[in-house]
């Protein structure tokens, strides 16, 4: 069986500008790369989880994020990390999906489609409320980075 790191994207990998898709505007975080890289190193799976909501809102497309994301994977691949898999839920919180964090659904399917041992993977990201949550609800250590404010929204 796998482990497994659930990496968070916006707020986590990439300063998150609200709805953040534009590939200009991709900043990735100095410290995410040589802690993800550890755990790489390590021969964890890199598994990026992410809510794009901006996607049922309308405010940009899944080819809009599959580029954004493709930036990220060739930034991580130029450090020597590569990413095994995006996955994305587009609902809004209101439409009350399986796979919005902090549901379980992105995290289930990795570990069905991955051969993922849960008990041997982490989850990191900047939010207690969905990326600490969902860590709780899989009793998967959660590592938090970057201190998201909900004040700054």
């Amino acid at each position: 069986m796998n482990r497994a790191v659930f990496l968070d994207r916006d707020g986590t990998i990439n300063y998150d500008n609200g709805y953040t898709y534009k590939l200009e505007d991709l900043r990735i975080y100095e410290d995410i790369m040589p802690l993800t890289k550890k755990y790489y190193q390590a021969g964890y799976l890199i598994i990026v989880i992410s809510n794009q909501s901006g996607i049922n809102r309308g405010y940009y497309s899944i080819q809009d994020m599959q580029s954004f994301n493709k930036k990220i994977e060739k930034t991580f691949e130029e450090n020597g990390i590569k990413i095994s898999q995006f996955y994305y839920c587009p609902h809004k919180p209101d439409e009350n999906c399986s796979c919005r964090k902090p549901e379980t659904g992105m995290v289930e399917r990795a570990i069905k489609e991955y051969n993922i041992n849960l008990n041997k993977s982490v989850i990191i990201g900047d939010r207690d409320d969905i990326d600490g949550k969902l860590a709780k609800k899989l009793n998967v250590k959660f590592i938090k980075v970057h201190g998201y404010d909900a004040h700054k929204k």
